[in-house]
């Protein structure tokens, strides 16, 4: 079952006559904080946000370019298959490598398909070389070229048709707008335990330096009155007012339901996806779309506010099962695992 199978199931009320949505806001409603229906008026203002979230979710999986087949015997006719493996050869060894791929195939759920659907995504890399390029008739050395490389790759989003798999990309991006939104929730109550921790910590250490008694802080300094009373009380009063605007700034559930809204809200940001069109030659070198021998590749390039992630590039791959070269036991490195 599929994030959106669970976000968008049965029972909820309607919003605005609309079931889909009224279920979407009441399953957004388990997913971040079940408390959140205490509110008043919550469905009522989560329905916006939500609106536009599932709204963006489906622009998204609509802006995939149309399934590539994917097999080693296609390597030459598709411009996609051409510029994200270097041979046909490298085609079987991706699909064959890819334990997802495999475990789909071997479930349940894959088991009985001939083809499958799915999305390969990696990484884009760029690099700057110098070679040779015709001017009209003139043959130039040492030319600046872009080359274009792909790796990195994986699969994911199993599902039987195209329309299937589109689907289950709607659902991907929804998941994790919501799980922006429960990260956005964590790092906020963080904050303010951080903020009342410090306020405590500081506060003790003020007393016991305004009764005369330095503590620990006199064996770092000799002179630890006068100065570092003051400026300790100035960093006390700065974050009692940094604590004090965290908590006018919303705290509890009604800061949690804001949140949630504002992460809806942002989801372009959260889940950044558009359309990319490359230009390549033969040898992934970026050219003028006119140039003899150029060939066009559409992807999607899609990035997250999530830290330390990259962008990376995607299409939409139909994969017949018997260009999966399927897993053989190794029972020689089974019995050396005994």
């Amino acid at each position: 079952m599929g994030f959106l199978d669970w976000l968008l199931g049965k029972g909820g009320e309607v919003c605005d006559g609309d079931p889909r949505l009224a279920e979407a806001v009441a399953r957004v409603i388990d997913a971040t904080d079940p408390r959140l229906r205490l509110l008043d008026g919550v469905r009522e203002r989560l329905c916006p946000a939500v609106t536009g979230a599932l709204a963006y979710a489906d622009r998204v999986a609509a802006a995939l370019p149309p399934c590539v087949e994917v097999t080693p015997d296609n390597w030459s006719a598709s411009p996609v298959l051409r510029a994200f493996f270097v041979r046909p050869a490298d085609v079987a060894a991706t699909l064959h490598d890819s334990r997802d791929l495999q475990d789909f195939l071997a479930s349940p759920a894959g088991s009985a398909l001939d083809r499958v659907c799915c999305v390969i995504a990696a990484t884009r890399s760029e690099q700057t070389v110098l070679g040779t390029a015709l001017e009209g008739d003139i043959l130039r050395q040492d030319v600046e070229q872009k080359t274009v490389s792909f790796g990195h790759f994986r699969l994911f989003g199993f599902a039987a048709t195209e329309e299937a798999l589109r689907r289950r990309i709607a659902d991907t991006v929804l998941e994790g707008l919501v799980l922006a939104a429960l990260r956005a929730i964590n790092t906020r109550q963080q904050e303010g335990d951080r903020l009342a921790f410090a306020q405590r910590l500081l506060s003790g250490r003020l007393a016991l330096m305004e009764k005369s008694r330095a503590g620990l802080d006199a064996l770092e300094c000799g002179t630890w009155k006068g100065r570092d009373i003051g400026r300790l009380r100035d960093s006390l009063a700065a974050n009692a007012a940094e604590l004090a605007a965290h908590h006018s700034a919303g705290g509890g559930l009604e800061g949690a339901l804001e949140g949630i809204i504002r992460t809806l809200e942002a989801a372009d940001a959260v889940i950044h996806a558009e359309r990319l069109s490359l230009s390549l030659d033969a040898m992934n070198v970026a050219v003028p779309p006119d140039s003899p021998g150029a060939a066009t590749v559409e992807l999607l390039e899609f990035s997250t506010a999530t830290p330390g992630t990259s962008r990376r590039v995607a299409f939409l791959a139909s994969v017949p099962r018997h260009a999966v070269a399927e897993r053989k036991l190794d029972l020689a490195a089974g019995l050396r695992l005994l």
